[in-house]
């Protein structure tokens, strides 16, 4: 997917509302007004973070576990449970994390150039380079939506998990609100805000775990020339009469430059956790 749109050099957007520091710390807490020893706990639970995302990476998610932590970082298990209250919390904190990553990225859509509709074609297109770029981390995310996972994991970690996903959904409202004030959008009788956001984030998530799963669309002739997910959001919004129309729009030149909008801003913020 992609491979079709060209890779142009953009400008680097760097004034992105979220800092790095911000959303990997436990629930974004600004390591500079800790104290030493807070500071500590802080980054002995990032190593865990991390520890069991390489986990992940190389062995797959049903390979973590606390014992392969602790030998990994070389503290005791009990430590571990000292930050997380079992499996299910840390990996639940993990999802928090690959969630805030697509909330800084949705909220320099902002500074996309554009109607709020083509501001949201950040949106699809996010969630498809995240998707690709980071597989396993995009797996997490709809890990977090396992009943299972939310049952056993701390109330104070739920509860930042929900506080992240409504971040996420307030962006989405943001640009309906935008596009309702400019007369672009006429929400239909018996509809609110929060049914397009349902449509929208239905489609985001269902349309890239489906092509995660590519073997279950070898029987479907889908369109090779498109964007499957944008294309399927165009469908949508045009279903809803938001304005412009994909027809009076350039439709393929807006999805390469909200595509090379992301990956600049991808590229921004893996360059600022390396130098951290």
């Amino acid at each position: 997917m992609f491979h079709h749109l060209a890779k142009r050099d953009v400008a680097s957007h760097n004034d992105c509302a979220l800092t790095l520091s911000q959303i990997s710390g436990k629930y974004g807490v600004n390591m500079n007004t800790l104290t030493r020893r807070q500071r500590e706990f802080q980054q002995r639970e990032q190593l865990f973070l991390d520890t069991a995302r390489s986990i992940i990476r190389a062995q797959g998610f049903h390979a973590l576990t606390m014992e392969k932590i602790a030998a990994e970082t070389e503290y005791a298990k009990g430590t571990i449970y000292k930050h997380f209250a079992n499996k299910e919390d840390l990996v639940l904190a993990l999802c928090t994390q690959a969630l805030s990553y697509m909330v800084r990225i949705c909220q320099a859509m902002e500074q996309f150039p554009g109607t709020p509709r083509e501001k949201l074609a950040v949106v699809g297109v996010a969630y498809q380079v995240y998707a690709e770029k980071f597989p396993e981390e995009f797996d997490l995310i709809m890990e977090a939506r396992a009943g299972n996972l939310r049952e056993k994991a701390s109330e104070e970690r739920i509860a930042f998990a929900d506080q992240t996903d409504g971040m996420l959904m307030a962006l989405i409202r943001q640009q309906i609100d935008d596009a309702i004030s400019q007369g672009h959008l006429s929400i239909p009788g018996g509809l609110g805000k929060d049914d397009i956001c349902f449509g929208l984030w239905s489609l985001s998530f269902g349309v890239s775990v489906l092509q995660q799963a590519s073997d279950l669309l070898h029987n479907m002739d889908l369109a090779q020339d498109q964007n499957i997910l944008s294309l399927q959001l165009s469908c949508l919004l045009d279903g809803y009469q938001w304005k412009p129309l994909s027809s009076d729009m350039d439709y393929l030149g807006i999805l390469e430059s909200a595509q090379n909008y992301v990956l600049e801003l991808i590229s921004v913020f893996e360059k600022e956790k390396n130098t951290e």
